[in-house]
Order: C-alpha cells, then structure tokens, then sequence
C-alpha cells in the first residue's frame, strides 16, 4: 500500500510533504478553511472555483439536523456538500468547549464520520482554555484519553478514514505530557495540537508556540501535525516552521461579519481602507467605498473571499518558500509586522533551539540572509558555530553572524551564502588543501582533515569556482555549486570510511537488503539497523553494511534523530553512488 504521508522537502522544521486520503493526495502544508453548512457564506463549490483543495466542517452539526445527516449518509459528506476535494471532519469538540458537552457519544460520532466517506476524521476530545482550572484540565483530560482508547479498539472497523489524535492538559505541562505519550502510543494517522483558547484571542502566540513544540517534542515525527484554530494568514509561516503541516479556521468569515480585512501582516478595519491592497478577484472587481455601499450579507461575502483568496496565497507562499529554502527569511518578515509574533519568535528561537536543529537541513541552496538581531539564535547559524569550532586550520575570516572561520570554509554553506550589512566580500582564496581539510572537517568530522593533505582541486574553467576533488591523480569528490559542500565519490568514500569513527556520517543497513542498495535501491527505514543521530535533512552520508563496508553514498530526507517515527517504507537516504551495477 502507497504511504499515507510522505517527506519531499525540509526547511526549518517545516516540510513539503504528500499526504495520501481516499479522494485524493494533498500537498502539506495546507489551510483548511472551516465550512458551517448553516452559514454557508462563501460555499465549497466557490472554494473549490477559488483554488481550495481541502475543507473541514463540523459532523456534529450535521448529526444534529435530522435533513443534513439523512442526505449524508445517503450520498456521503462529498455530495452533500457539493465539494469534490479532500474533506477533514470535526468531531463537536467546539461545542463541548463552547456549551460544556454533546448530546452523542465518542462511538456514535467516529462511526458517523466514517460512515458519510470523511477523508480525514476526529475523536471527541475536550478542547481547553488556557485560563482552565487544573481540576478541570484533568477531567478533560481523562475524558479525551478514555475516547482515544475508544477509538483504538474500534479502528479495524474505521479503516480507509484517517483519524487525529490530540493530546489536551491547557497550561498543565505534566497534563499536557502524559496525555502526549498516551496519544502516541495509540499511534493516530494524523497528530493534533489544540490552539488554546482565551490566549489564542488575545495573540499570546508564546504560549501557542510553547504548547505545540512541547506536544511535538513528544508525538511521533512520522505523521502530519494538525494545528486546531490557527486561521490568520499571518501566522502561517512562524507555526509551519515550528513543525505544523495543517491549520483550520473560519477566521475568514467570522472576521468578514466583524468588517475586518485579513492581510498577510494583520487585519484592517474596511471603514479605514480607502484602497484594497491587494489584487484578488475581489479587491480587483470592487473598491472599498463600492463594498461598503452593498447590503450586509453580500458585503460579508466579498470579504470572506477576500480573506480566503489571502489565506490560499499565503498558504502557497510558504510551501514555495520550504521548496526554495528561504522560509525563516519569510517568517522573520511576518512576524516583524506584529509584536507578539516577534516575541514567540524570539521566544522559540533562544528556548527549543535543541527540537528545532533536530529537522533543519545542513545546507540549503539559497542564501542566507540577515533579517534582524534574532538571526544570530537560528538553528543553522547556532550549529554552524558549534561545528567551526572543531575546525583547526591555519588562516581564519571573520564572520559577524559566525565568529572565526577558517578560509577554507569560504564557499561552504552558511558562510559562503551570508548576506549580513555591511560585511564586506572575502577577497584572501584557500589554498586546495586548506579548502578540502576544512570542508571535509567541517562536514564530517576534524579526522578527516588527514584526507585534505595532497589534495587538489579543479577549478570550473567559466566561473573559477572549486568543483572536482583529487588525491594521488583519483577524483575523490565534487565541490556542489548551490552550497560548496563535498559529495564524495565511491572511491573517496572508501577513504573516508577508514578515518572515520563510527557511527559518524554512516547509515547501516541490515544484512538481508546489503545486495539491493548495493545496487542503488533508495534506503528505507525498514532497511537500516542503525544511523547517525547527527544525520540531518540534506546530509551527505556513508551507507554501509553490518561489517562497516561501504555500499552506497547518499543523501538524507530525514533526520538520524527522527526516522524511526516514520513508516518503514519511507525513504530515508536516496542514494547517489553504489558498489554494484543496476540490475538490467
């Protein structure tokens, strides 16, 4: 069976990512936009025109009209709603914050969701405040875990839907935790992370951000993160590069009834807007003074498109920044426009610095651009100083964002794609061997600065840029433009391989698949016995058997810390170089 979610791209802690549903396969990260077949202000067959591919609405709601439930069970929850994409379904959660409880259990509500043909479905959890009593957060707690477990013992006859699993506990750090390893233990489809309520309304986005990075921390890597109620444009970027892959919210037609205009840097008040800025279909076809003119319930629609046609761009924008690598760029520019983001920003940068490092690529081949004070503490720029220290070599640069770096490092990913103010261009050039130690000390391990005596290095004839690596008249490796990191050849890892103490760089496979990635089979995580915990998103690592001999050279997709998490048919590395020929 093909994966339910699979990895294509990492930056941060974001990733560009399949996820497979019955009706269809979704590119994560992706806004769900909340549908009230009650209130249908902007309905799923204009979503759809709009561009949206996925929805939620609430299957409590159409439980409790004896109509909607009829026609959903009759023609499923697609037809009723008129809505050919992936459809994700609430359980009543909302109603049991909002009014205290529902009237249908947690089984009746499972098998209703299943029963109308939801793509993505949920348990009846207890969503909380962040202003809950300890007391009551327990409750809620145990309530929520009895219908996890619930669920579990039911799910051989829920198959086909996939199922969030969210942990709850508010503020209560140790309810948040036990509850977050119950959580994983039932082993969910699709990981949830509740928005607090009460501080969510007041932008305490600190305390949004503590509460998802401690459940994170805790649930399985390998699934999709759902983050319940984060709807406002602007947020998207700083919570995707925390690790969500998801958001709902019907922010958008909730702040069109209140007259208030969604932009990717916050919300203005239509009474204050003299032009849209914005060029949607909308704000093209209309001018403020024209909408405001329009009879209420057509002047709410228009800005709920409006607000939709932002939320879906700015959705897009942060998916093409983790395909180009320049997403905490786009996240520092978001979070500048309002202070409580910056301050989570600031916040999460200095104090999960550890869980953030653990899925940030090791290179990146764009830029890397200075974008404030906060830059100094991103999880690349603090490992990047970590990792230079270890680097003994003769010359050194000074490096605003770095301290000291060897001259040899001077095309090597962060310090060769920095842009800091005012910092002026290294014009001194390594010599070869000072390039090639420095490098493969840097990128590897110090042991491998023996490698770099002797060596030389050919020099592109159009850019003069480094690029084929030589020891003793054979090519050990190649200098990648995009990133000046080293990509060993066979031969050069070989002599990697005897300098190197296990288990750096290495991934080792188990015996009974040794022959078929010896062949240049992609390396699943059911394959490997063992890997590097240091291997990061875009590592390049030595792919070995039990015995410590080489079979292939690769690139990571996930990290050594975090791929058992993942389905044991992910790929893990993809393999560029192997000892055998492909079978024919």
């Amino acid at each position: 069976m093909d994966l339910i979610f699979r990895v294509r791209k990492s930056d941060a802690s974001a990733r560009l990512s399949d996820l497979r549903t019955k009706s269809g396969t979704l590119t994560l990260p992706e806004f769900f936009p909340v549908y009230n077949p009650n209130k249908p202000i902007v309905t799923p067959e204009e979503m759809r025109g709009m561009g949206i591919r996925a929805l939620i609405t609430n299957s409590y709601i159409i439980y409790k009209s004896e109509d909607l439930r009829e026609k959903a069970l009759e023609q499923g929850i697609h037809s009723l709603l008129g809505f050919n994409g992936i459809v994700m379904t609430d359980s009543g959660a909302y109603q049991i914050y909002r009014y205290g409880d529902v009237e249908i259990s947690n089984r009746e509500i499972l098998e209703f969701q299943h029963a109308i043909g939801s793509d993505i479905g949920s348990i009846l959890d207890v969503p909380m405040s962040s202003e809950i009593s300890r007391r009551e957060a327990e409750k809620g707690v145990i309530r929520t875990l009895k219908n996890a477990e619930e669920w579990s013992e039911l799910r051989d006859n829920l198959r086909g839907t996939l199922w969030v699993g969210t942990p709850q506990g508010s503020v209560h750090i140790d309810l948040v935790e036990y509850s977050s390893r119950r959580i994983r233990e039932l082993d969910f489809d699709y990981n949830g992370v509740g928005s607090l309520k009460v501080a969510l309304e007041r932008y305490d986005f600190t305390l949004q951000a503590k509460h998802f990075l401690l459940v994170r921390s805790i649930l399985k890597s390998g699934k999709p993160f759902h983050f319940w109620g984060i709807g406002h444009p602007s947020t998207f970027a700083l919570f995707a590069a925390l690790g969500a892959d998801s958001f709902d919210s019907a922010a958008y037609a909730l702040y069109a009834e209140q007259g208030r205009y969604m932009t990717p840097h916050g919300t203005l008040q239509l009474d204050d807007i003299d032009e849209f800025p914005c060029s949607c279909p909308v704000c093209m076809r209309y001018t403020p003074k024209e909408i405001k003119e329009l009879p209420r319930e057509e002047r709410v629609r228009l800005i709920a498109k409006h607000n939709l046609y932002v939320s879906i761009a700015e959705i897009r924008k942060v998916r093409e920044a983790i395909r180009g690598e320049w997403l905490w760029e786009l996240v520092q520019e978001r979070t500048r426009f309002h202070p409580k983001l910056h301050m989570a920003l600031e916040y999460v940068l200095k104090n999960w610095k550890g869980l953030l490092e653990i899925r940030e690529p090791f290179s990146k081949s764009s830029g890397l651009l200075y974008s404030g004070p906060e830059t100094f503490f991103r999880p690349e720029v603090i490992r990047a100083r970590d990792r230079v220290r270890n680097v003994v070599f003769g010359r050194h640069i000074m490096r605003r964002l770095y301290g000291r770096v060897p001259l040899g490092l001077k095309y090597a990913y962060p310090f060769g794609q920095t842009v800091f103010p005012y910092e002026e261009e290294v014009i001194d050039e390594p010599s070869d061997e000072e390039l090639v130690s420095s490098l493969l000390s840097y990128q590897f391990h110090p042991s491998l600065k023996e490698l770099g005596k002797g060596a030389r290095i050919r020099r592109s004839k159009r850019t003069g840029m480094p690029r084929e690596v030589m020891k003793d008249g054979v090519t050990i490796g190649f200098i990648r433009p995009s990133d000046g990191m080293f990509v060993p050849t066979l031969q050069g890892a070989e002599l990697m391989l005897k300098l190197l103490p296990s288990p750096r760089s290495r991934v080792c496979v188990k015996k009974r698949f040794e022959e078929i990635v010896a062949r240049g089979t992609t390396v699943f995580v059911k394959f490997v016995d063992w890997a590097d915990p240091q291997i990061r998103p875009k590592s390049e690592v030595l792919v070995v058997n039990t015995r410590d001999e080489l079979l292939a050279t690769g690139k990571a997709v996930l990290s050594g810390r975090e791929y058992r998490d993942f389905d044991e048919n992910h790929p893990f590395i993809l393999i560029r170089r192997h000892k055998l020929p492909r079978e024919v």
